[in-house]
């Protein structure tokens, strides 16, 4: 088949399958170009969720009228001029793709007035076919309307989804942008009815209207500046993150906008997940809308057709502070993350259990069992409020506190549950979650101290770790080693395994479900922060495999272990990844559940 040029027309459409994919991605580069132009308010209008129309509308400088034939050829742009521009690109636009590629998909007619002008001028371009410009009516500004979206590429009309679910996504869209522009005034309108109508904002305001006006009270004021010269200057970061108490189950409410551009960055949403560690389940989402701020240098804007995508000259650099001021956010609060593994001069020793018994009375039904918690944790008094208004640090202190001259009763439910009398209610523990917290603070401090015991396996395990495993366990090589693991490639996709931590053998626990969960994380070995956080990554899965789980039948002498141990390890209210391990019910909020009057306490 011979080699042809393509006509401007095809060339256009294949453009517009990056750039338009449905009515929220017009209305980005729509609005995005009102924001180039100056505008200090832009209004957008959608019938049938944009695909009958879209109408963009600004106050902007406006477009003269011999340029505005310019405007809808491909290629064309006032944004850059050279290379070096394109190296810099500190606005939202420069491809000059946009209304050329709209105006090969749809009907798009503009009409511009520059303040100066006697009246407006106004251009049309129908699948390709440009007619005008000429004269028309029109306030300063810029009107733009595109209409019958996709009307000559019916198979790709047809991939829209309802109009509820369109108009939903040109929300977001507006959303993040004016998230990057609290100056600005947005308004959206859907079939003749209001969606939006933001006023100019500070930074903040505009963070609560987007995340929702109920997370405010937990929402946290980001302030973080830090010189780089790598970076051609400073990196400074804003905007607010939720507490943990605000996490959602989806990552809807994460916005992430570099230089006031909303992108997308999985390194950077790792960052961020990366200064919770242990402060909230793992299942659910933090709440953010982070504004980072660097050098136009520093960022390579022109990666991905929709500018949703950027490359970061030094993506370490900036992951590294994005965690740091989000953690330094959540300790003003007193939502405290550990950075560093501690060293512990007496580690305690690793399950499996028994962890070791010595003399407290604990009564089952079937014996008694004796040990003994250290006295600092017996002097505590336990919480005495219902269970509904006890508050973290008060909920920690009170799993930790038990009177040292009182029995203590405990049963297990269901092989799962660990059901403790103490002080003036119940304990319910869950048992896997606990005793993969004590086993997570055995091996932190086993390892700094020397590398793990490492058991040489008779025949190496081969394990198909998928694609790309290679190079992420080779990353993590270093890491691997000083936990007892010793593995080389054998193949594409496969690592064989020559050795493994003695007690994850001892646990039954095999290389195949360990490694395929090493290789399909995003753990990170590249500097040393992102070493410390990926060592921690991986004690917590290490942890989380030998634990006991859900079904094991504990014996007395274990459970009774655990609950000594419980009283002498750090954070025994959640696991490593951030899930409680217990809940308590005090016997005032039993008497209240069962309807009973509350006795004087």
């Amino acid at each position: 088949m011979p080699i042809r040029l393509l006509p401007p027309e095809l060339v256009n459409q294949i453009a517009a399958g990056e750039v338009v994919e449905r009515p929220a991605s017009v209305v980005k580069e729509l609005v995005e170009n009102a924001l180039d132009a100056g505008a200090a308010r832009v209004s957008v209008e959608l019938e049938a969720g944009g695909a009958d129309l879209i109408r963009v509308s600004d106050d902007g400088g406006g477009i003269a009228p011999d340029e505005l034939l310019l405007a809808v050829t491909a290629h064309a742009t006032s944004k850059i001029a050279s290379f070096h521009d394109l190296e810099a690109v500190a606005s939202y636009g420069f491809r000059g793709e946009a209304l050329a590629s709209i105006g090969s998909v749809a009907q798009l007619r503009i009409t511009s007035r520059r303040a100066g002008d006697a009246h407006a001028h106004a251009i049309e371009v129908d699948g390709g076919l440009v007619s005008g410009p000429r004269p028309a009516a029109g306030a300063p500004g810029t009107v733009v309307e595109v209409r019958t979206l996709f009307r000559n590429v019916p198979a790709r009309r047809k991939f829209l989804r309802s109009q509820a679910a369109e108009t939903g996504r040109v929300h977001d869209a507006i959303d993040a942008i004016a998230l990057g522009a609290p100056g600005i005034g947005f308004r959206l309108a859907s079939d003749g009815r209001t969606i939006v109508d933001l006023p100019p904002q500070d930074e903040r305001t505009r963070c609560v209207h987007v995340l929702g006006a109920g997370l405010a009270p937990e929402l946290l004021d980001l302030s973080f500046e830090l010189e780089s010269p790598e970076l051609h200057g400073p990196i400074r970061i804003g905007g607010v993150v939720g507490t943990p108490a605000a996490a959602k189950a989806s990552a809807r409410n994460q916005w992430l906008l570099i230089n006031g551009r909303s992108i997308e960055d999985r390194s950077l949403q790792h960052a961020v997940r990366e200064a919770f560690r242990g402060l909230m389940d793992p299942s659910v989402h933090p709440v953010f809308a982070l504004f980072v701020e660097l050098d136009p240098r520093a960022v390579d804007m022109n990666v991905h057709p929709a500018k949703t995508e950027v490359r970061l000259r030094f993506p370490s650099l900036v992951h590294r502070a994005v965690r740091r001021a989000v953690a330094q956010a959540l300790e003003c609060r007193g939502l405290v993350v550990t950075e560093r593994l501690p060293a512990a001069e007496h580690p305690e020793p690793t399950l499996p259990l028994p962890l070791g018994v010595a003399e407290r009375t604990i009564v089952h039904a079937d014996g008694g069992i004796a040990w003994t918690p250290p006295m600092a944790d017996a002097a505590l008094e336990p919480a005495r409020e219902p269970a509904a208004a006890v508050s973290p640090a008060g909920r920690a202190a009170s799993l930790r506190a038990v009177d040292a001259s009182a029995p203590v009763r405990f049963m297990q439910v269901d092989h799962a549950w660990i059901v403790v009398e103490e002080g003036d209610g119940l304990t319910v523990i869950d048992q896997h979650a606990l005793h993969e917290r004590v086993m997570f603070e055995d091996l932190k401090a086993r390892i700094e101290r020397a590398p793990l015991e490492r058991q040489r396996l008779l025949v190496p395990e081969l394990v198909d770790c998928g694609a790309g495993a290679i190079e992420r366990i080779e990353a993590l090589a270093q890491i691997l080693d000083r936990l007892g693991f010793e593995c080389t490639p054998s193949g594409a996709r496969t690592i064989a395994v020559h050795s493994m931590p003695s007690f994850l053998v001892e646990r039954g626990v095999g290389a195949q479900e360990f490694l395929v969960s090493i290789a399909a994380s995003d753990l990170r070995a590249d500097d040393p922060r992102a070493a410390e956080a990926a060592l921690s990554e991986v004690l917590d899965l290490m942890a989380c495999k030998a634990a006991v789980k859900a079904g094991d039948r504990l014996t007395n002498t274990e459970i009774a272990a655990l609950l000594a141990r419980r009283a002498t390890i750090d954070r025994p209210d959640r696991c490593p990844h951030g899930r409680p391990t217990a809940f308590r019910l005090t016997t005032a909020e039993l008497e209240r559940r069962f309807g009973r009057s509350v006795s004087p306490r």
